[in-house]
Parts: structure tokens; C-alpha cells; sequence
């Protein structure tokens, strides 16, 4: 059976960024399909049940309340290494219904635009799948080659193609999440969570601090952090971020990446007319944590368990009380607790730092 096939362009620079729905053809595609995907009652629950409210204070989290994900959700498998081997036996996306696949994605480094078709033969491509359990309309999922059988690692391709899509998407609403084994990956099989958000995150106009080439570090935020802005084009930028994440994989630190749209790092020196409002550009936010095993047993009561998108500042409940009563207090503490120690991300800096020149 053909699948629509959505070719993306290799390379997009921070001139050629839009954001205009009715220009992009990728956010017009996957809505599209979504709707046919949730027609057909695919999804576990109708997630427009979900609320949404902002705790007000220095951070302004976006607090969502979704009953039915934390039940109908895969759990997150207790193992002890970011880079546990894909087993064959376990769930992995080799295994999706037909009706899950909403199409085929891949890089040309040949168009400069998105490029739509149909295809019957593309077993080596990428896929976007609906993702059953949702966050939002839509809340796909990103699964590189999925019969090449990875496990659930970044590699430099895949974060070229992460970056292509959201450029592509030129939806400030859409966002991209990894979440490492040992940081609440639910499934050991290489793949990204794209979903909408309305609103302002946090992370996307918080402070921070050059450290070299693209590479910053959050100096007023809950959770030690990297970020990483678009500031040529986007095969460089994933060359920058491949210099942090090859680091966490060697020394087997778990780790959660958050791609969006957001300010400029300005850099310390830079100081700006308080009526200038940037242009928007990608941030990419990684944080290295601790394990979700050591967080669990350090608050083993904490009201939400801090993953890619609670990291970023939107955070998701089950509770209706907890959503309702939740402080910005609860919320920073429960973050804060998922920090390395100062000197392994001190270390972790210097590295970089040393590899990017």
C-alpha cells in the first residue's frame, strides 16, 4: 500500500525560517493525516479533554492536566544504561498497526522545500506514527529507519532530521522531545515525540551564558542545562549539539533534549533596547540528569516525574487536585531534583567547551 513520502530539505538557515501555517506544507500534511488517524479511533482517548492552565510567577510554567495518558501509557523500562542494546523481544515500532504509520519522512540534500509524494517501496525511511497516548492534536512520533533496529540513541542523522522537521513545520507551537533510557524513554527504540503547545515555555527566553560557537549554558533556571541556538543553519547546529550528546553517551549520563522556537542567546555583552522584540530562532535545550531510578527513590512522592517536557516547562499531571493546587515552589523543587552534581556538569562544560573550539 503507497504512503504519502514528505521530503525535507537537508539544510534551513535562520533567514529561510517561516512561520506561516498556510505556507507549510508539513504542518498542513500531518494535521491532515492526524485527523484521519483520530477518525478512525486509533487514539486511545479524545485528548481535547485535556486543560491547560500557566502557574503564574518568575517562570510562568504551562501546567496540562490529561487523565487518561499516565494509565493507557507505555511505562518506562528499568534498565540501568542509556545505551542498552534494541532486543527484538520487547515493544518496538516494528510492531505498529498499519493504521499507526501516518507517513514516511527522509532528508534530500537535493530540493530546497518540502517535497510531497507517494511511495510503496520505503522500508529504509523514516516514519511518522501517531502516538496512540497524546499530548496534544497532533502528537506524533519521529522514528528513524525504524527497521534498522536502533536503540533508543541519538545520532548525529537523526538530529539533522529533527531539526529539518521542526524548521520545516514553521509552527512556533510545535515542539520536538528525546527522552534518554534511564530518563523516561518508554520505549528502547530510536525515536522523537513532535507535539504542539500553545504558549510561551519557559526555557525559551530564559538567560544564559556563551560558552563557545552555538553553545550556551541556562544560568536562571531550576535544572542545570545546555542550549544550542540556530545561528547559520541547521546541518551545524546538530554538528554543535552531537559534540555534547556523543560526551553523555560515552560517559552513559542519562539525558533529555527539547527542540523549539524561542529568543536569541544574547550573549552577556549584548545589550538590548528593551522595546527590541527578537526574531524567533531554534533553541535546542539538553539537560544531562540524574537517573530516573535515583530520582524515584530520592521523592518517591513527587506529584510528576520531570522527563523532556516537564524539563522544558510544560508539565503534565494526572491529578485534577495536584493541577489545580500545584506552586511554582513544587514545581522548581521537583525539577531541581533531577540536577547532576555541580561538578559533573562543570565538567561536562569544560569538555565542550575544549571540543567546540
Amino acid at each position: 500500500m503507497a504512503k504519502t513520502c514528505i521530503s525535507l530539505p537537508q539544510i534551513f538557515t535562520l533567514e529561510s525560517l517561516k512561520f506561516s501555517s498556510a505556507n507549510n506544507i508539513l504542518d498542513h500534511v500531518i494535521n491532515l493525516l492526524w485527523e484521519g488517524c483520530k477518525s478512525k479511533g486509533v487514539l486511545k482517548y479524545d485528548v481535547s479533554c485535556a486543560q491547560n492552565k500557566i502557574v503564574k510567577g518568575k517562570y510562568d510554567f504551562i501546567v496540562n492536566w490529561n487523565e487518561h495518558r499516565h494509565f493507557t501509557k507505555r511505562p518506562a523500562p528499568k534498565i540501568n544504561s542509556c545505551n542498552h542494546q534494541f532486543e527484538e523481544s520487547c515493544f518496538n515500532f516494528n510492531k505498529l498497526d498499519d493504521k499507526e504509520i501516518l507517513c514516511k519522512v527522509d532528508i534530500d540534500e537535493n530540493i530546497e522545500s518540502t517535497y510531497i509524494s507517494m511511495m510503496k517501496d520505503a522500508n529504509l525511511r523514516s516514519i511518522v506514527a501517531v502516538n496512540y497516548c497524546p499530548l496534544s492534536e497532533p502528537h506524533v512520533l519521529i522514528v528513524p529507519s525504524p527497521s534498522s533496529c536502533l536503540n533508543q540513541r541519538l545520532t548525529l542523522e537523526v538530529l539533522q532530521l529533527a531539526l529539518s522537521f521542526i524548521a520545516a513545520s514553521g509552527n512556533p507551537d510545535m515542539r520536538i522531545v528525546f527522552n534518554s533510557l534511564c530518563s523516561y524513554a518508554s520505549v528502547n527504540h530510536l525515536h522523537l515525540h513532535a507535539y504542539k503547545v500553545e504558549g510561551t515555555l519557559p526555557m525559551e527566553s530564559s538567560a544564559v551564558k556563551h560558552i563557545a560557537k552555538s553553545c550556551f549554558i541556562l544560568t536562571d533556571y531550576p535544572v542545570s542545562g545546555f542550549v544550542f541556538e540556530l545561528q547559520t543553519d541547521t546541518v551545524q547546529l546538530a554538528e554543535d549539539v552531537w559534540a555534547l550528546i556523543e560526551i553523555l553517551q560515552c560517559d552513559d549520563i542519562p539525558h533529555n533534549m527539547f527542540i523549539t522556537f524561542g529568543d536569541p542567546c544574547l550573549k552577556n555583552s549584548e545589550i538590548v533596547d528593551p522595546a527590541y522584540v527578537p526574531d524567533p530562532t531554534i533553541r535546542v535545550c539538553v539537560w544531562p540528569v540524574i537517573s530516573q531510578q535515583q530520582f524515584e527513590i530520592n521523592n518517591p512522592t513527587a506529584v510528576f516525574r520531570p522527563a523532556s517536557c516537564e524539563l522544558g516547562g510544560h508539565i503534565l499531571l494526572h491529578d485534577i487536585k495536584h493541577f489545580e493546587t500545584i506552586t511554582e515552589e513544587e514545581i522548581v523543587n521537583n525539577l531541581k531534583s533531577r540536577t547532576v552534581e555541580p561538578h559533573v556538569f562543570n565538567g561536562l562544560v569544560s569538555r565542550v567547551r575544549n571540543k567546540l573550539g
